[in-house]
């Protein structure tokens, strides 16, 4: 009779410590804010909470925790909306676990480089506001409505797949090219590009009239063509150290270099590199034969970190 009593009390406590499954929250700051907004039912400082908890939540504000990794946020699978503002140690964010969230706030987030968003296309308000990233994918995220990166380090902008956006503030970044050719030109009731280094601004049709309330610098303009917008340079470097032909190019690209040492990278019109290569003092051939037909940026740089960028097509 013990030991049928035994037995059962082993299985049982078998059955609940498989029924009890964690999400783990390796932050104690992360997890100490779940304890004190009663998000971790547990109550208890150890690195976990209980996975069913994390799934019960669709609101969560963790603001001003001094929150340095999310890792767990991945649990909270049915979160409609996240606030992480003000947490200035943060420096990665993955949120394509969270694939019902609506809106993203991430507001001084000051360190924050890296935020892979992919496949939330139920997204429609993303707030970013001054953060440390210099690209941002948001090809997959076409239920934006509004976005907000201002104060960030961008060079450069997709945008040509969110086809209902309406409200755009990409103020205080370093972009040079930014893709608005979605097909809702019209229909956008706030853009604001300014202070920039004079980006070109793609759009479907440059004699849309609500282009007129676009605020924008001075040396911006509209483009509907990539091989319209003209070279875009940085930096102080001579444009004669660096010749390259043809242009257009099918096949063999050759990049004559008057630099004992120098490198050439090759990014798409939206900022993706999609080449690298050493140029060494004299001709210099580079195969660019996988590369799509299009126009590119060839960015040279010396070993004085020089840069300077030029226009490329490739046929």
């Amino acid at each position: 009779m013990r030991k049928t009593t035994y037995l059962i009390l082993l299985l049982l406590i078998g059955s609940f410590s498989a029924a009890a499954q964690y999400t783990s929250i390796p932050d104690s700051n992360f997890e100490q804010a779940l304890i004190d907004f009663g998000v971790d039912s547990e109550g208890i400082l150890d690195g976990q909470i209980l996975s069913a908890d994390a799934a019960a939540e669709t609101n969560l504000t963790v603001i001003n925790r001094s929150i340095t990794d999310l890792t767990g946020i991945e649990g909270f699978v049915n979160l409609t909306s996240l606030n992480v503002s003000y947490n200035n140690g943060l420096t990665a964010l993955d949120l394509t676990a969270n694939t019902s969230l609506t809106s993203i706030d991430t507001e001084e987030c000051t360190s924050l480089a890296t935020l892979n968003i992919s496949g939330l296309t139920n997204l429609t308000s993303l707030h970013l506001f001054n953060n440390d990233l210099t690209s941002l994918d948001l090809s997959t995220n076409t239920g934006l409505t509004s976005i907000n990166l201002r104060y960030n380090n961008l060079s450069s902008l997709d945008l040509s797949a969110n086809t209902v956006i309406e409200s755009v503030e990409v103020r205080n970044n370093a972009l040079t090219v930014i893709d608005m050719r979605n097909g809702n030109n019209a229909n956008v009731i706030y853009f604001r590009a300014d202070f920039n280094p004079g980006p070109c601004i793609m759009v479907d049709d440059a004699s849309e009239p609500n282009l007129a309330i676009w605020t924008l610098d001075d040396a911006s303009s509209f483009y509907e063509n990539d091989m319209d917008c003209p070279t875009l340079s940085v930096g102080t470097a001579d444009a004669t150290a660096f010749n390259m032909y043809p242009n257009p190019v099918k096949t063999t690209l050759y990049i004559m270099s008057s630099k004992p040492s120098a490198h050439v990278e090759v990014y798409t019109i939206t900022g993706k590199r999609v080449l690298k290569n050493q140029l060494n003092f004299g001709q210099n051939s580079i195969n660019v034969a996988a590369l799509k037909s299009g126009v590119y940026l060839v960015q040279f740089s010396s070993g004085t970190n020089q840069t300077f960028t030029k226009k490329l097509i490739i046929n």
